[in-house]
């Protein structure tokens, strides 16, 4: 998979593409306090029920767990294998995002895998909300936006060191991010859908994963309308359920053959 950077040689790459111009617009302030500035949305809005996931088992010599915050310097040369060409990559917000996710009133989650022996990280994940809600034309202002940055996560710099890849770690971490995220705590919703924008090489891996491939992005239904996003030119959008409400089925829109995904938000009849 490196080929335009040997350095992504061992990653798995995932969401950043697809959230570059709302970095921009927001100074690259997406992934900081712009995304929890209103109060987290509560009950009434939360379609079906959890679909149970097994994180299947780590090989032996690594284990998963929870960032810590000292953890962010040596994570930054991992998560850069997810996305090497992009010099502002989630990578640059690692402190931020991982001090959001030691806050269990926020929707931000940071994992990463340890090697047992020698204490190195070997692999990480982070599991986010929808950025791209923040910037979307419908969205901009609206407490909607944090309603549906909740209910659609954003699986992003998934990444394994090479010489621990093939040895099940991504798809662990992408299990376990959907554990995460779609979790429902009392006075809080999980996530209805777990998005990830890739390269192309990567469809099947998602697909063997359970994840549907869109490559003109989603449509999400809503009380406001028709959301549509779609992943930046030359990348594909894959969408798996965490719902047993959601529904999924490719559709023409406005912005190409788009998997309109309903039961995330209730909408009016």
């Amino acid at each position: 998979m490196g080929k335009r950077n040997g350095a992504r040689k061992g990653a798995r790459r995932s969401g950043n593409p697809a959230r570059r111009e709302a970095e921009r617009l927001h100074s690259g302030n997406v992934l900081g306090e712009l995304m929890y500035a209103a109060a987290a949305p509560r009950a009434g809005v939360q379609p079906g029920a959890i679909i149970p996931v097994s994180v299947p088992a780590l090989p032996e010599g690594v284990v998963i767990r929870d960032a810590a915050q000292a953890d962010a310097g040596p994570l930054e040369p991992v998560m850069r294998l997810a996305d090497p060409d992009n010099p502002d990559g989630s990578w640059r917000q690692l402190p931020t995002v991982i001090r959001q996710s030691l806050d269990s009133d926020k929707y931000t989650r940071v994992r990463v895998v340890e090697e047992t022996s020698s204490g190195a990280l070997v692999g990480g994940a982070m599991a986010l909300p929808a950025a791209w809600a923040f910037t979307h034309p419908m969205l901009v202002g609206s407490p909607n936006a944090h309603i549906i940055a909740g209910l659609v996560a954003a699986l992003d710099s998934l990444a394994v060191v090479d010489e621990w890849r093939g040895k099940g770690i991504a798809r662990a971490l992408v299990a376990d991010a959907e554990k995460a995220v779609g979790s429902h705590e009392e006075g809080k919703f999980g996530a209805a859908v777990l998005c990830v924008t890739h390269e192309p090489e990567l469809t099947d891996f998602y697909a063997g994963l359970g994840f549907t491939l869109s490559p003109d992005g989603i449509g999400i239904p809503s009380p406001l309308g028709f959301i549509c996003h779609g992943p930046t030119t030359g990348f594909r959008f894959s969408v798996k359920p965490l719902r047993t409400g959601v529904q999924m089925q490719p559709m023409p829109t406005p912005y190409g053959r788009q998997l309109v995904v309903r039961g995330v938000m209730p909408v009016p009849r």
